[in-house]
């Protein structure tokens, strides 16, 4: 089973159990970014300041809660933040796929990313000052990525390709306050402003509608959501947003993939998800066993997830088995 982190009071005090939970994974995790970072410490030191400043002048305790898990874990600050901005610093369209019914409030997608962050992964279940609770599987030293909130919002991620230098807000940290959003409404606003810079798809959705935006470099392109069910992978769709990418067939075949299996489905509910999430039908599988990747190394996916915004259920599974079972859990 994932690991299970409980976060709660303070941002230093909810970043002091994160790195003290998770500073055998934090240091593991970080050997292999550092692996991966520019090994130009100036140049990297240089973005990552710039990115840095971009948290502070958004929500500045957020800086606090990461100061807090880089203290507690025994590692420079600066990995903290190296982490957090990991998707700007090294931005690579790996294969991950979403999928949303919006009317239903259904959402999920595969998460797929280095092998070696498998056994180090958390779901941390999160509770603010204010109340407010959300779930989110995140990696070490990470202040969130993908879950689910109390107010009924679910957020998924697919990361776009980019050839410039990203220099918006991270987007785990636009994650991160999506999570903590009480409305469709809310997460519009917070995307608009710090939609760009970033090379990402985020959706958004509550128990009757999706809200879907891919994010580029320059402006943040929302998608029509509007039918019954809503999918991408790891390529634009906005038109004059398509970039050149060694992994555009994989994105596009899977998209079509995925498109075609809904002919075939006509029955919207979390079983066709599951069964769309699990397709790892060759050359280019939705649900993918680990094989080299010249960024990330080995990588395949890591984790399914999925949501029922109605219910304020989420079911995890970690892995590339489909004949593995899902754990559950609610905020209802």
């Amino acid at each position: 089973m994932m690991k299970k982190l409980v976060l709660n009071g303070s941002a230093k005090n909810r970043g002091h159990i994160h790195g003290e939970q998770m500073r055998e994974d934090i240091s593991e995790v970080l050997d292999y970014y550092r692996s991966r970072f520019l090994t130009d410490r100036g140049k990297l030191e240089s973005h990552v300041h710039l990115l840095m400043q971009k948290v502070l002048s958004f929500r500045p305790h957020y800086k606090e809660e990461m100061d807090a898990i880089a203290a507690a874990a025994g590692v420079e600050p600066f990995w903290i933040y190296c982490i957090n901005a990991r998707s700007e610093l090294m931005s690579s369209p790996v294969e991950c796929s979403s999928v949303a019914f919006p009317k239903l409030g259904l959402a999920g997608q595969n998460w797929d990313w280095a092998e070696a962050l498998e056994g180090h992964l958390a779901l941390a279940d999160i509770e603010l000052e204010n109340g407010h609770r959300f779930l989110t599987m995140t990696e070490p030293g990470m202040l969130a990525k993908i879950g689910m909130n109390s107010a009924g919002l679910g957020v998924c991620l697919n990361i776009l390709p980019a050839k410039q230098k990203l220099t918006g807000l991270p987007v785990h940290i636009l994650l991160r306050a999506l999570l903590e959003s009480q409305s469709l409404q809310e997460a519009r606003l917070l995307i608009e402003e710090h939609g760009a810079g970033k090379a990402s798809h985020i959706m958004v959705s509550d128990q009757s509608e999706t809200l879907a935006v891919e994010l580029s470099p320059d402006q943040p392109w929302f998608q029509s959501t509007e039918q019954d069910s809503y999918l991408h992978t790891n390529h634009y769709l906005q038109s004059g947003q398509a970039q050149p990418t060694s992994s555009r067939p994989c994105t596009e075949t899977r998209l079509k993939r995925l498109q075609e299996t809904l002919l075939y489905n006509p029955e919207l509910n979390l079983k066709t998800m599951r069964q769309l999430l699990d397709n790892n039908e060759k050359p280019f599988p939705v649900l993918r066993a680990y094989s080299y990747h010249e960024l990330t190394g080995n990588g395949g996916t890591l984790v399914t997830l999925m949501m029922d915004l109605g219910k304020r259920q989420m079911l995890l599974r970690e892995g590339f088995d489909p004949e593995r079972g899902f754990e559950s859990y609610s905020l209802a």
